[in-house]
């Protein structure tokens, strides 16, 4: 009792010991939009660095107001993975970020900047004063306590992610004005002005610096869209695999020459084709989080996908029958009900997006050949794609003759892949109606990946006394993603961006 921190205990001094702290690493950070100004005459790796630094900055006060969000409406929920509490964290804050932005970005240009700074200014003072005793104990490690036991391959392959996420860094833009910076990322022109608004107000105090704006937009559209694609993924496989392949997962879809092809031909595709994932995470995450509360989170899911790309509106009817018929139809009626109210939030927020698209359902012609064309590509420049067949017979396996010997004793949620392939089938159906960039690329990525897994689930639990053996097998993956995994060609072009 001695040691708690009651009165008696110190907490005034351990508390202002952390404020001090905390607020002057929160105000060096914020102060990058004023250090990057003295920057423009330095090389533009350093640039680059810089805004990245800034884009990471923004992701962590999302983590901290998601968390602050999660504390006032008393959202207390169960999770799978360390992953799926900071994923849901970081969207729930940029969801939260998005709509604040957007009242901000009605002001005049003067008010804007200055509100700009009032809101991070206080936010910054807000985080920094411990307002329960339990934040002093909490790091950054606490909050990714999974990747705390890593053992020596796993934390290679980590590693090895890192390294291949910094090389595989796309082309920047070369034009400097906002329109063309639009069109550069947003080809098609599908993002709503909700988002404009927001990655504006977000990275304002730039726009007096026409390169360290289009740096930062393309460490937003990259950093920021990857690296939550690549975390998102994570949450997503330990529904299904054990850690070290999910790991296995993220390598082999971040090595796949088609990653990088992706990003040249569409810069954009890191959030439009990459939304299927949260939308499916999502929904399985919400019905494993045992509160009706997160009803708030799924419902601005819809929101944030309508303003990627209206023709997602499709699928808000759908996660509203999903989820209040099928995956949660073990709950009371009541439960279901103030789920349901939970969600309207983002109901009427996407209804609103609805009304002002006239052109949300645009039917696009032979759709389904490129789809097919695109997953046929994509297949084939990964030679680790191929095991997906036979992680898809597995699945047959497992539900048409689950007592013979290969998966009998295999641990495997036949409910959750219940809930992923009708989470998936609903979506390819749904681009019926809507547009072909719903389910191509990255969305076809994660899905083989995930596929190509569960053979290895299958060899790793069967011979799970075996150490040595899985050792030296998942080595043999890792080695087998990285010889295709064209790093060469990465590195030389990531020399050419940076003169190097």
């Amino acid at each position: 009792m001695e040691k708690t921190l009651g009165k008696n205990s110190g907490i005034i001094f351990l508390k202002s010991k952390f404020f001090l702290i905390r607020i002057v690493t929160y105000f060096s950070i914020l102060l990058i939009p004023i250090w990057a100004q003295k920057s423009l005459e330095l090389n533009t790796l350093f640039q680059v660095l810089l805004m990245s630094l800034y884009s990471i900055f923004m992701a962590s006060q999302w983590f901290l107001l998601g968390k602050e969000i999660d504390h006032r409406l008393k959202i207390y929920f169960r999770v799978n993975s360390s992953l799926d509490r900071v994923v849901y964290r970081i969207f729930l804050g940029m969801f939260a970020f998005i709509l604040i932005f957007n009242l901000l970005s009605l002001l005049p240009t003067k008010w804007v900047y200055n509100s700009f700074w009032a809101v991070w200014v206080s936010l910054g003072i807000f985080y920094s004063w411990p307002t329960r005793g339990k934040i002093i104990k909490e790091s950054v490690i606490t909050h990714f306590g999974e990747f705390r036991y890593l053992d020596s391959f796993e934390k290679t392959l980590v590693g090895l992610t890192i390294v291949l996420f910094v090389f595989s860094i796309p082309e920047l833009p070369t034009l400097t004005n906002e329109p063309a910076l639009k069109l550069f990322f947003d080809q098609n022109e599908n993002i709503s002005n909700i988002f404009w608004n927001f990655l504006k107000v977000s990275y304002f105090p730039f726009y007096k610096y026409p390169e360290l704006l289009r740096f930062g937009w393309a460490a937003y559209f990259y950093l920021i869209g990857v690296g939550f694609y690549l975390v998102n993924f994570y949450a997503l496989l330990r529904f299904f695999v054990s850690r070290r392949l999910s790991l296995l997962g993220i390598f082999a879809l971040l090595s796949s020459w088609s990653f990088s092809k992706i990003l040249v031909v569409n810069p954009g595709a890191t959030l439009s084709t990459t939304y299927s994932l949260l939308w499916i995470w999502s929904l399985i995450w919400v019905t494993k989080s045992s509160t009706y509360r997160t009803g708030l989170f799924l419902g601005l899911v819809s929101f944030y996908g309508a303003i990627l790309n209206a023709s997602w509106i499709v699928l808000m009817p759908i996660q509203v029958l999903l989820t209040v018929f099928y995956f949660l139809k073990d709950k009371t009626m009541w439960y279901r009900k103030q789920f349901l109210r939970y969600m309207l939030l983002g109901i009427v927020l996407t209804g609103l997006i609805l009304f002002s698209d006239k052109d949300v359902f645009s039917s696009n012609s032979f759709f389904y050949t490129e789809i097919v064309e695109n997953f046929f590509v994509i297949f084939k420049r990964k030679a680790f794609f191929s095991l997906a067949i036979f992680g898809f017979i597995v699945v047959v396996l497992k539900y048409v003759f689950p007592k013979i010997k290969v998966v009998k004793d295999l641990q495997f949620q036949t409910n959750r892949i219940d809930q992923l392939l009708l989470c998936y089938f609903l979506l390819f159906v749904s681009t019926v109606s809507a547009d072909t960039s719903l389910v191509k690329d990255f969305s076809i990525m994660w899905l083989l990946s995930l596929f190509s897994l569960f053979p290895l689930e299958v060899i790793f639990q069967n011979i799970s006394r075996l150490r040595s053996s899985r050792n030296m097998i998942y080595l043999i993956y890792i080695l087998i993603c990285l010889l295709d995994s064209h790093f060469e060609g990465r590195v030389k072009i990531f020399l050419r961006i940076f003169d190097i």
